[in-house]
């Protein structure tokens, strides 16, 4: 069976975020089987599968200039994206699939592509971008769950604009009046790419999401009824060989020689969505032998904080490092987390957790005492994190082998090739 799989990157460096490595993993997976022929179609390509049935092409941007404000309003306007149709529509044409599947932002060019060529498509929707003109689904402080209107979600744009800066947590020099006036602008035009996303959506052959949390959410924005959950989320611990390789040695000592450990994974700064404007509310509230670990971004503000360690992007192998040094990981998602990968990943590392309503791994832990979920207000996420730090928790060998094996690689592609075989079953 011959299956193309689109997507914005493929592989799984650390430069890369947990959706690409899952699906890299979940790729590495199908190759592993003689009766598929797998080719890949991404922007950008920094791994490969060395298989005889495997395949990978780039798709190369079609509009790009020497100036690079041009590049940004391109960006910023995704046209390379829906140009990119065209070259969908090739190796359509070239590898003649039985089936697509898709993430993130090639989705609606893809489905539109497959629909044209009337091949299924199987949509893997991991997080809320593109359910949400900003790009996050809150209204306040509160995860949005209306059908959208344009009326409704221009006062939350306008509303949202306010919150982000009373967080502190807005584009350089976005409070300025003129810029100010763009994003309120950019926004009200994203309502428009936005509607049409969620239309070009319900001719997706199935809508695969991570958790009960994500799929409330694509319910409100799509009529389409195809909208399974699956565990698409892979955790590979087996391969993780733990190591400080990429770590200042300064910073491993200091690690090494702090007693209570914070940790907190922030893979993007980009509007606040992992939680890093509620973190800063936290900082000058921990307790004072507490040290707390800020990876995956580097931001200049930290620095002035003699409590907080900041370090970039690093290999899987030493965040690994850092989830067995933790005593706990903090996830206080603001925007639907889709599922949370960090979730797993700190339990089978056995690091208790603390985490946000908006997280959608919850589901699992509800009846666990080492992931506690709590409201995003201060004095309840200092309070709790007092009581983890002074009672530890513990997390057995048994629970991590269940999660271990309930996340496998293996488990993770076999979801979606039962999916694959049950659409060329209903096509025979």
């Amino acid at each position: 069976m011959r299956i193309l799989f689109i997507d914005q990157n493929f592989g799984s460096k650390s430069s890369l975020g947990g959706a690409f490595k899952s699906n890299f993993a979940i790729i590495n997976e199908f190759v592993k089987n003689p009766d598929f022929t797998v080719s890949v179609l991404a922007s950008k390509i920094t791994q490969y599968i060395n298989k005889p049935n495997f395949s990978v092409k780039s798709i190369y941007p079609i509009l790009k200039t020497p100036l690079k404000i041009l590049n940004t309003l391109i960006k910023y306007f995704r046209i390379n994206q829906f140009l990119s149709t065209f070259s969908i529509l090739k190796e359509i044409g070239r590898f003649k699939p039985a089936v697509i599947l898709v993430q993130r932002d090639l989705t609606f060019t893809t489905v539109l592509a497959g629909f044209l060529k009337k091949i299924p498509v199987i949509n893997i929707i991991r997080d809320g971008m593109g359910f949400c003109p900003k790009d996050i689904d809150t209204k306040g402080y509160k995860n949005c769950s209306i059908y959208l209107s344009k009326k409704e979600c221009w006062e939350c744009i306008n509303r949202w604009r306010s919150i982000r800066i009373l967080l502190n947590d807005k584009p350089k020099g976005s409070n300025k009046t003129l810029l100010s006036s763009f994003y309120t602008i950019y926004y009200k035009m994203q309502y428009f790419f936005t509607k049409l996303y969620l239309r070009i959506m319900n001719y997706a052959f199935v809508n695969i999401v991570a958790s009960p949390l994500m799929k409330k959410l694509v319910e409100k924005r799509i009529k389409n009824k195809r909208i399974v959950i699956r565990k698409i989320t892979p955790i590979d611990k087996s391969n993780i060989n733990k190591n400080t390789d990429k770590i200042d040695k300064v910073i491993i000592n200091k690690i090494e020689n702090s007693k209570n450990i914070i940790l907190f994974v922030l893979p993007r700064n980009e509007g606040g969505s992992k939680g890093y404007p509620f973190v800063k509310k936290l900082i000058t509230l921990l307790p004072e032998d507490s040290l707390l670990i800020v990876v995956g971004t580097i931001i200049d503000e930290l620095k002035k904080y003699e409590n907080v360690i900041n370090i970039g992007k690093i290999p899987t192998n030493n965040l690994y490092y850092l989830y067995e040094k933790a005593n706990l990981t903090i996830v206080p998602s603001i925007y639907t987390e889709a599922f949370g990968r960090i979730v797993i990943e700190s339990v089978v590392n056995k690091t208790p957790v603390l985490v946000s309503p908006q997280t959608g791994a919850n589901y699992l832990f509800k009846n666990k005492n080492y992931v506690k979920i709590l409201p995003l207000r201060v004095n309840l996420w200092i309070e709790e994190i007092k009581k983890f730090l002074e009672d530890p928790v513990q997390i057995s060998d048994e629970e991590v082998v269940f999660f271990e094996n309930m996340f496998s690689p293996k488990e993770c592609a076999n979801e979606i090739i039962s999916l694959i075989k049950f659409k060329t079953q209903l096509k025979d």
